[in-house]
């Protein structure tokens, strides 16, 4: 994936996130790869969010159904506009017929659910012969290349690091922190065929993310996060969206390996 084609991607949802560096960075990727596709015909958002996200990158689909565990996400989904409906439902139990979709979009979703392969049955039972799944996951270099911890384990501070990241996992929710291979190996297990894989978030890109990341959602002393005080710290600068974009653009030159990553897109289909 071409540097230019992930600033691009900035550029579009930095409008969405402008004071929120970890989400518009990872974000960024995810639409970079994604504007290699195009979704028609009746689509699933499998953990569709507020759908915010979904008409940034897909502003034509109009036969959109949702699913969402949280009842008060769901309720944000549907009055986006963006969807048909919207199932307050677990992605293994989605309550529309069998081949009823065209495709399904599953955005940084697959890797919080317990059962995949419930899961990915579901899809498969879901889709249409023909038929295919869009979704962007994180792989287990999510893990290995955390390194807030790493440098708190190096100063000594050993059980801060366990604890810290723990939380970290635990807020996430990384019930699948797969290899690329065994991503592939799941899909194939539920049927489905890996048609195109995309890697995003090389290993310098990776390493800060996760330290952002993992810096915004520290636990405050006296209840919420870092990032709740760091936020209007930002918001209050509107020089910061473009001035980050230039930071962005120094860590894209600082990436040598675009393959070894720590989240993938994957284009995955079934039989028809």
């Amino acid at each position: 994936m071409a540097a230019d084609s992930v600033l691009q991607g900035y550029d579009a949802v930095s409008l969405l996130y402008p004071h929120i560096p970890p989400l518009s960075h990872w974000r960024a990727w995810e639409y970079a790869a994604y504007q290699n596709y195009r979704l028609q015909g009746r689509i699933l958002d499998l953990g569709c969010g507020d759908g915010q996200y979904f008409r940034l990158i897909w502003p034509d689909a109009i036969d959109v159904v949702g699913v969402d565990m949280s009842q008060e996400v769901a309720e944000l989904g549907r009055y986006s506009g963006v969807y048909r409906d919207v199932h307050v439902a677990p992605a293994q139990h989605v309550p529309e017929p069998d081949a009823s979709f065209d495709h399904v979009f599953a955005n940084c979703s697959l890797e919080h659910m317990d059962d995949l392969d419930a899961v990915l049955a579901e899809i498969y039972r879901c889709l249409k012969p023909g038929g295919t799944m869009l979704c962007s996951v994180v792989t287990d270099r999510f893990v290995q290349w955390s390194l807030l911890p790493k440098l708190l384990a190096a100063a000594g501070f050993d059980d801060v690091a366990k604890t810290l990241q723990k939380d970290f996992l635990d807020f996430h929710h990384l019930a699948n922190p797969l290899s690329v291979d065994a991503w592939l190996n799941a899909f194939e297990q539920a049927g489905l065929v890996a048609d195109e894989h995309i890697p995003i978030l090389p290993k310098f890109n990776s390493s800060i993310w996760l330290m952002m990341d993992g810096l915004w959602h520290l636990k405050r002393v006296g209840g919420g996060e870092v990032g709740d005080e760091v936020f209007p710290f930002l918001a209050s600068n509107q020089n910061f969206p473009d001035a980050f974009r230039k930071v962005f653009a120094g860590l894209l030159e600082m990436e040598n390996d675009w393959q070894d990553c720590s989240g993938a897109v994957f284009l995955v289909s079934k039989p028809g």
